[in-house]
């Protein structure tokens, strides 16, 4: 089981380091834990944050994972920083618990890895699926 920690993350120019910061591990099953991105604003609302819940499946023969993470967008307006917008991404993982831990893993490496490809970067970014 993986001890809580913080999270840096590259930002999009390749060399900033973000750093998510842990704020609360996960007590157990169903009980996330939580990340925010304290140098993003003074404001906590105003923070990226990320979560990260577990629990058996209902068969107990799998592991459900829920990830959840929000991006605020702010703007200045009359001197006063107002949210304009929130980034949600969204991801749920179920990992067998009553198969090869060595192909498990490999799905997870395979799955996340083309998550962060440069294609889906590409298509995350424009707003489109490749054609």
């Amino acid at each position: 089981m993986p001890t809580m920690a913080n999270i840096t993350v590259k930002a999009s120019n390749g060399t900033t380091d973000v750093v998510y910061v842990a704020k609360s591990p996960s007590a157990g099953d169903k009980v996330p834990a939580r990340w925010a991105v304290d140098a993003a604003s003074t404001i906590p609302a105003f923070r990226p944050k990320a979560s990260l819940v577990s629990r058996d499946n209902g068969n107990r023969n799998a592991r459900t994972f829920e990830f959840d993470f929000s991006y605020p967008i702010t703007a200045v307006e009359s001197g006063v920083t107002v949210l304009k917008a929130t980034v949600p991404v969204k991801a749920s993982l179920v990992l067998a618990t009553n198969a090869d831990a060595t192909i498990v893993k490999e799905a997870i490496y395979q799955s996340g890895n083309l998550l962060v490809s440069s294609l889906m970067r590409a298509a995350f970014e424009d707003g489109y699926s490749p054609t």
